[in-house]
């Protein structure tokens, strides 16, 4: 393997040495005058342990969901539901995805392809939701709604896959 291609193929990554890991965001909305609000400011993932400076993390999939039925979360959209991702190095986050994330819907392992290595020690994920939901009356005596990010990836640790990819992509 010479080079590395902008988003790895699938059979290019090293399997053996790369872990899958899920960093999950959870974010709250209490009930205020009859609608749910999201304003989040961006929050750090939770994550089993800290992010390897000398690793690529290969962003595979995100689900999005609530603790309410789909169908009533659905027909009870005001300001549909954003949800972003940040990487949080030097000072400022920087988002990850180009737009937000629309949750119109719940979303089971929603397929993207993302590669991504911390630059130095520190290096954070971030997240937020950020929209409304009304209380219809499905909801009656619902005080309270969370939504729930869970993002896969892979921890890829293998030297030479990591050397070149750091070679080929250096930080602009």
């Amino acid at each position: 393997m010479n080079s590395i291609p902008l988003i790895p193929r699938i059979e290019d990554l090293p399997y053996w040495s790369s872990p899958p890991v899920q960093f999950v965001y959870e974010s709250t909305a209490a009930l205020a005058a009859g609608v749910y609000v999201w304003t989040d400011a961006p929050t750090v993932l939770t994550y089993i342990r800290p992010l390897l400076p000398n690793a690529v993390y290969y962003f595979r999939s995100v689900s999005l969901v609530a603790d309410i039925a789909e169908l009533d979360f659905e027909i009870n959209e005001v300001d549909v539901p954003l949800f972003q991702m940040y990487l949080l190095g030097d000072s400022v986050g920087t988002p990850l995805f180009r737009e937000p994330l629309l949750m119109n819907k719940y979303f089971d392992q929603f397929e993207y392809r993302l590669p991504w290595t911390p630059r130095r020690d520190g290096d954070q994920l971030l997240a937020s939701f950020n929209g409304s939901l009304q209380q219809g009356i499905n909801l009656i005596g619902k005080t309270s709604i969370t939504l729930k990010a869970v993002i896969s990836a892979q921890e890829i640790t293998d030297e030479t896959f990591v050397s070149l990819f750091k070679k080929h992509y250096k930080a602009e």
